[in-house]
């Protein structure tokens, strides 16, 4: 691949193979030269952050990935190549998590190929829209909180229904009839159901 390799100073990865950039060119190197092909996305709670055209000329660049969190590239040879990767990186002096998909057939991107780069500034929702159980997601958690991120744990929602749980999703579920939650409850547990609403719409929208 002729693809830029410069690793970033404070690189870092919780994948035991990936030690570098040019490791993850390797892996991944061709759907990066593809990259202008795919759809960019973000949380619908983030859209009026971004201008649209801006958001579509997104592009994915290794010198700018500080944290690698999982990837994956499978070819059967046959057929269809896939690519997958989770990161963070720097895009104008912020920091934004990337979860880029995408795959093609055996003739390559020009003839059947394409893929999606959705992209946040939140960790949380990062972690529990975004993340799914094949990537880890408690490896995942423990370098964000080793980066100092405010994060809930992966397993919080994941097990038997709790009754914070249920009560959070009975107002997501009836939020247009309870949408004046924020004026009777207290901060906190306002805080709470609004950050439960937005990592279900967000995780809703990033799987259509």
């Amino acid at each position: 691949m002729c693809y830029s390799a410069i690793t970033h100073p404070a690189f870092r990865s919780t994948v035991s193979t990936v030690h570098n950039a040019q490791d993850i060119e390797e892996l991944i190197g061709e759907a990066l030269i593809y990259q202008h092909m795919f759809e960019k996305r973000t949380s619908p709670w983030e859209m009026q952050t971004w201008d649209y055209e801006e958001l579509q000329a997104f592009k994915l660049k290794l010198k700018r990935i500080d944290r690698l969190y999982y990837i994956n590239h499978f070819d059967d040879q046959v057929s269809s190549r896939t690519f997958e990767i989770l990161l963070r990186m720097t895009y104008k002096k912020e920091k934004v998590f990337v979860h880029l998909s995408a795959g093609c057939d055996f003739t390559g991107f020009d003839c059947q190929g394409g893929g999606e780069i959705y992209i946040t500034r939140s960790a949380n929702i990062f972690l529990k829209s975004i993340v799914e159980e094949s990537h880890d997601p408690q490896l995942i958690y423990n370098s964000l909180v080793e980066d100092g991120y405010s994060v809930d744990e992966p397993t919080q929602f994941g097990g038997a229904p709790m009754l914070k749980f249920l009560t959070h999703q009975a107002v997501h579920d009836n939020r247009e009839t309870l949408s004046y939650y924020s004026e009777v409850l207290p901060a906190i547990l306002t805080d709470s159901v609004t950050d439960f609403i937005q990592v279900q719409e967000t995780r809703y929208h990033h799987n259509e």
